[in-house]
């Protein structure tokens, strides 16, 4: 009787301590600690997530190529600059009936060409040249060991003008392509977003699921400390057998024990939670564990149509239509006849060569310029045709490919209608289904706590064995955590019906 009296003792004196450390944990914890709700961790995932800014990198990187795909059809300039070109040179020089003779040749080039086209919407363009450059030349002749030097100056301007004819834009086609990526890319994102919200949703349940685990576990802990209080008296008075007290006390070391590997889910849980959601490892979170349920109608063919109408998966197919149409029109023009018509004016004007070597640069320039406005203009047109023979069927058989899967990815936007339908309609079933569940173990957990309530009060009492008393206990306590894994997988499929459709039934209002 005094061996069992201490050992309970000194076992009371653990649980008080457990008990203890638990209550200063929650105390010193609460202040520092985030409770978040799930919209508050949808938010954090949405803005900080690894994945969302992945997504949104993306999203800016198909905008760029847009606005690109844009600015093709602007004017641009580009200046070449030669400070200097500079070259001495041995060359051969061919003599009529004799051997050839070698002289030495050095040149100094300063030039600078400027470029200014404007791109046209028939994918040809128009450009402006302007070209001025000076020169020193020399000349030394081996064999009469004599040297000639000379400066030059040159100035040109150019209008020139080039158009492709009879073959696609690939100006428009680029503009067309990029901003069909820049589309596919926002599809992308939406989706994703919407994904994204699934995935924290789960990630929150689960927590949420430890969450209540190990408050449910910590609820069962004190409940079974109640009763070997109470069975511990009733042993000392004589009223139980000592087998019932040791029994009581087996049960509370198994709350114990559960109520730690509860606390260890709930701690690997959150470093996981808070990794996807994008919030520092270090930082103290908690959940909401305020169960909110409440009836709503669905109606399953406006679900159906949300559902094809919203789902950005068709309009995907769509452009990946319209981008192999493209990429066939492409393929197709390089077995074509083409042709190019460029043509240019320009006015060139040269220094006088008989300008004395050491002439500034600016008698140079006022020579060339007068000859430049006393000299004809050049003028050119140039025709050109690109008739392909034979290809050996290269270009047929590439054709055909891009054709195969064109139709392709059209059945695959057929079959991506019924796979819509059926995965909306196999939602709405689950939502129904999980909603029937949740109803039924709801009560399943009333009955579960009055069964409890009665028991214990009949166990005070002395009109039943403790064994009954934990039977209702864990009968209490399956009941509980059946009625979490319904509520939770009633919302999960309440949030994969939004994503489903791009619609909340609940709020009976688009998903934003």
């Amino acid at each position: 009787m005094a061996y069992s009296t201490l050992r309970f003792l000194l076992y009371k004196g653990n649980i008080a301590g457990l008990v203890f450390l638990i209550s200063l944990f929650c105390t010193t914890s609460a202040p520092a600690q985030r409770l978040l709700s799930l919209q508050d961790a949808i938010d954090i995932a949405l803005e900080q997530s690894y994945e969302m800014k992945s997504l949104k990198l993306t999203l800016i990187e198909a905008e760029e190529n847009r606005l690109a795909a844009k600015y093709r059809f602007r004017t641009n300039a580009d200046l070449n600059l030669n400070t200097p070109r500079w070259a001495e040179d041995m060359r051969e020089v061919p003599v009529a009936n004799a051997l050839p003779i070698y002289n030495s040749l050095g040149s100094m080039r300063y030039q600078s060409e400027l470029n200014i086209t404007q791109p046209l919407p028939t994918d040809g363009w128009l450009r402006l040249r302007s070209q001025v450059y000076q020169s020193k030349e020399s000349n030394y002749f081996a064999e009469t060991d004599n040297e000639i030097k000379r400066k030059d100056f040159l100035s040109s301007v150019r209008i020139w003008f080039n158009q492709p004819l009879f073959t696609y834009n690939r100006l428009k086609t680029g503009l067309k392509r990029a901003e069909l990526g820049y589309e596919r890319s926002s599809l992308v994102l939406s989706r994703s977003q919407l994904d994204i919200v699934y995935n924290v949703s789960n990630s929150f349940y689960s927590l949420y699921n430890s969450t209540r685990s190990s408050e449910i576990s910590l609820e069962t802990f004190e409940q079974q400390e109640k009763q070997y209080e109470t069975a511990s008296l009733k042993y000392e008075a004589g009223l139980i057998p000592e087998v019932e007290a040791l029994q009581l006390e087996v049960n509370l070391a198994n709350a114990r024990s559960n109520v730690l590997l509860a606390e260890a889910s709930l701690e690997r849980q959150k470093e996981e939670f808070k990794k996807l959601i994008g919030l520092n490892l270090d930082e103290e979170i908690g959940v909401k564990t305020d169960i909110e349920y409440t009836h709503f109608d669905i109606d399953l063919d406006m679900a159906i149509r949300k559902g094809l109408v919203n789902r950005t998966e068709l309009r995907e197919n769509e452009i990946n239509i319209e981008l192999d149409r493209l990429s066939i029109k492409e393929i197709d023009a390089r077995n074509e006849i083409s042709a190019n018509l460029s043509a240019y004016y320009d006015l060139t004007g040269r220094s006088d060569p008989t300008l004395p070597y050491g002439s500034g640069t600016r008698d140079l320039l006022e020579s060339s310029w007068s000859d430049l406005e006393r000299r004809p203009g050049n003028r050119g047109v140039t025709l050109t045709f690109s008739l392909p023979i034979w290809d050996s069927g290269v270009n047929k058989a590439e054709v055909a490919s891009a054709k195969a899967g064109l139709r392709r990815i059209e059945l695959q936007h057929e079959e991506e209608k019924k796979t819509i339908i059926n995965s909306v309609r196999d939602a709405v079933r689950r939502v129904q289904t999980a909603e029937s569940r949740l109803q039924v173990l709801q009560k399943s957990q009333d009955v579960a706590q009055r069964a409890y309530d009665i028991s214990l009060e009949r166990f005070n009492n002395g009109e039943i064995t403790s064994q009954d008393l934990a039977l209702d206990n864990d009968k209490l306590s399956n009941a509980k955590m059946s009625f979490l894994g319904a509520y939770i997988s009633y919302k999960l499929s309440v949030e994969d019906l939004k994503r489903k459709t791009l619609w909340d039934f609940e709020k009976d209002e688009p998903v934003r």
